[in-house]
């Protein structure tokens, strides 16, 4: 390589040949480190996302906390399911499960989006007529629990719709009717039975023994709805005799909304969710829509009135019968309109 010569005689340094300067090797391997490092923080911030995610389906960042008398806005409806009663939802959203009483009376299997992507079917070896009615998600396994009223039993499915068993329990109740499903934080299942004198709400260990019962002094009629929240108390819709019970984690009444056209009253409650801000919620058929309540506090047994949303039609934000209400953690509401053949998808 020849060194170019200056105006002066003096040869030019290799750097700046061409008139533009040569960077230095060391300076070169700094810049080289530098990029090097930023891309491993990024990959490690996208790597603590990613497991985040699958162990807890929820985003990092929670929703700001919602204002008492707010109430969530019509977004958007879900179609492709017939006479949808039972409707349960993961807390990201990413899953939503419709069961339909009519039609192919199975358990729809739906995206964020509202894409229908699998469909929970019940095994073929009962030989009795098959009508899935109420749907819970297993905490802990991401399994769902599908009650199924004329064959007396309930079938568990994997997270996209395979059946996987009939739950079995430890000791068989005779001629056990479930209804109502839901579980608390631990993964006990919570099980409306329509068997004996008066209804009851049946809770269920991991091993499937009946751990105790909630409800059968309070003569429960038709235990279709079942929530609870992260203090353990039970919310039940006692759907026949017009109330929301809502029973201690001690199974003593907390408190309870009765029947009756005053502001908050009931008329024919089915369906009942409570969001991670303390909101209750209860799908009232006859009502033609959603009832809000705020969770009773330690100083108060009430449930407060919030307010409702609904109103009987057609249109987007009316409903025709409406049943089943679930949530995610993200503010979205979702209630199974049965009538108009679809889920509303309601939020803040």
């Amino acid at each position: 390589m020849t060194a170019e010569i200056t105006a002066e005689g003096m040869p030019l340094p290799p750097e700046a040949v061409d008139g533009e300067p040569v960077e230095e090797e060391p300076r070169r391997r700094r810049r080289k480190a530098i990029l090097l490092l930023f891309l491993l923080g990024l990959l490690a911030m996208l790597s603590t996302i990613a497991i985040w995610y699958f162990l807890f389906r929820q985003p990092i960042t929670m929703l700001p906390p919602i204002p008492e008398s707010r109430l969530p806005g019509y977004t958007t409806s879900i179609f492709g399911s017939t006479n949808p009663m039972g409707i349960a939802v993961s807390p990201d959203g990413g899953r939503i499960y419709v069961a339909e009483t009519e039609g192919e009376r199975v358990v729809r299997v739906f995206d964020g989006s509202g894409t229908l992507v699998a469909t929970a079917r019940p095994p073929e070896s009962t030989g009795s007529e098959h009508v899935p009615v109420w749907v819970a998600i297993d905490p802990l396994t991401s399994e769902i629990y599908v009650s199924d009223r004329p064959t007396g039993q309930v079938y568990i499915y994997d997270r996209d719709g395979a059946y996987q068993r009939t739950l079995a329990l430890a000791k068989p109740i005779a001629g056990w009717q479930p209804v109502g499903l839901a579980f608390d934080a631990s993964g006990q299942l919570y099980v409306g039975d329509l068997s004996g004198a008066f209804a009851k709400v049946l809770v269920i260990d991991r091993q499937a023994n009946v751990v105790r019962t909630l409800g059968e002094s309070s003569k429960l009629s038709f235990p279709n709805g079942i929530a609870v929240d992260k203090d353990g108390n039970v919310y039940v819709a006692d759907s026949n005799n017009g109330r929301l019970m809502v029973f201690a984690a001690d199974g003593t009444v907390a408190a309870q909304v009765g029947r009756g056209s005053g502001e908050g009253n009931l008329g024919l409650p089915r369906g009942v969710a409570v969001d991670d801000q303390g909101h209750v919620y209860v799908g009232d058929a006859t009502g033609q829509g959603v009832f809000v309540y705020r969770t009773p506090t330690a100083d108060s047994k009430r449930l407060d009135f919030v307010g409702f949303f609904g109103g009987e039609g057609v249109a987007d934000g009316k409903f025709e019968f409406p049943n089943g209400v679930s949530t995610d953690t993200r503010g979205r509401v979702y209630v199974a309109d049965t009538v108009n053949d679809r889920v509303q998808v309601w939020s803040y």
